[in-house]
């Protein structure tokens, strides 16, 4: 039964496929869930995850659906950088698709999308070969969550045909410019952590998530203990509990985000945290502007671009800091 129920919303809701070849294609990409076989140029592309949409629309083509991000973007779940890029083009913004708690398949079909991009994503195996029965999924090279901004650009480059280089250049322009502004950038050590409300808990964010591969591109130097640590597949953070607080010490700077005041103040009233010599020192940067922590987390040149100069006066005032304590 369930063959044939999806034989019917195949015949359904996706389009017939032309029989004319596209330059370029058919192609075939293997991602960490299983390959992706592309027959013709995407025209009707679903982006889905963090930063796929800015950089399919910044290749050429207005997606038709996106995840929804409320968390950073405003009250029709488009974040800034993305809605002002689509109106500048005077094109129709995508769709919205809430995918929480789990993903509506039948709502991303009904967009009779040719392509569906998930490169940094949590995407299961579950639903890649739901989708795959109706269209192509590009989802994530190795582990979820765990794609760095330049493997999205590759890869989803490589499925629409497109050169990724300029978008690769437009992503180490925008940041060796701002690392111009601190001499030496390379000297300083970070973690990008998230401490808990409660329970002791205190993680950091992993290499190759793209919160610490934008600050590791801009110049900094990841705290060497943490980039010596493997997250469990699946995750992006390596647990280090608040008892253990003391191994931050040698970092120049620790950054953190937090949800809203509360969050901050509860986080910030544990004795272990405030011990964290770059709290201590004013080395510290706690971040609360949400579209600020989506966009230098996402990594993407469009919100680099956006976010890099909201982020660059929180930094320089950190280094000088530390500057006035080893001078």
């Amino acid at each position: 039964m369930l063959w044939r129920q999806r034989f019917l919303l195949l015949l359904i809701l996706t389009p017939l496929l032309s029989s004319a070849q596209s330059p370029g294609y058919p192609l075939t990409l293997v991602t960490g869930l299983g390959k992706a076989e592309i027959k013709a140029a995407p025209k009707r592309i679903v982006a889905l995850g963090a930063g796929a949409e800015d950089i399919v629309l910044q290749l050429g083509t207005v997606p038709v659906g996106i995840e929804a991000h409320y968390w950073g973007g405003d009250k029709q779940g488009y974040l800034p950088w993305f809605r002002e890029e689509v109106e500048r083009r005077n094109a129709a913004l995508p769709a919205i698709l809430n995918l929480y708690p789990e993903t509506d398949i039948e709502a991303i079909l009904r967009l009779q999308p040719d392509l569906v991009v998930a490169t940094q994503s949590g995407m299961t195996q579950e639903v890649f070969d739901h989708l795959s029965w109706f269209v192509p999924v590009v989802a994530w090279p190795k582990s979820p969550w765990l794609t760095t901004p330049s493997q999205q650009i590759k890869l989803i480059a490589q499925a629409l045909n497109r050169d990724p280089q300029p978008l690769l250049n437009d992503l180490d322009l925008t940041l060796k410019q701002a690392a111009a502004t601190i001499p030496d950038i390379h000297r300083y050590t970070f973690a990008y952590i998230r401490g808990g409300a409660s329970g002791g808990t205190l993680t950091a964010y992993a290499s190759g998530d793209p919160r610490v591969d934008t600050l590791t591109h801009l110049g900094l130097t990841l705290l060497p203990s943490l980039a010596q640590q493997t997250p469990r597949f699946g995750s992006f953070t390596s647990f280090i509990g608040l008892e253990n607080a003391e191994r931050l010490n040698d970092a120049d700077i620790v950054i953190s985000w937090y949800l809203n005041q509360r969050d901050r103040n509860s986080v910030e009233a544990q004795p272990l945290f405030r011990s964290i010599r770059a709290y201590q020192q004013g080395g510290y940067i706690p971040m609360m502007d949400q579209a600020l922590v989506v966009a230098m987390g996402y990594g993407t040149p469009l919100s680099v671009r956006w976010g890099i100069h909201r982020f660059m006066p929180m930094l320089q005032e950190a280094i000088a800091h530390v500057k006035r304590r080893t001078d």
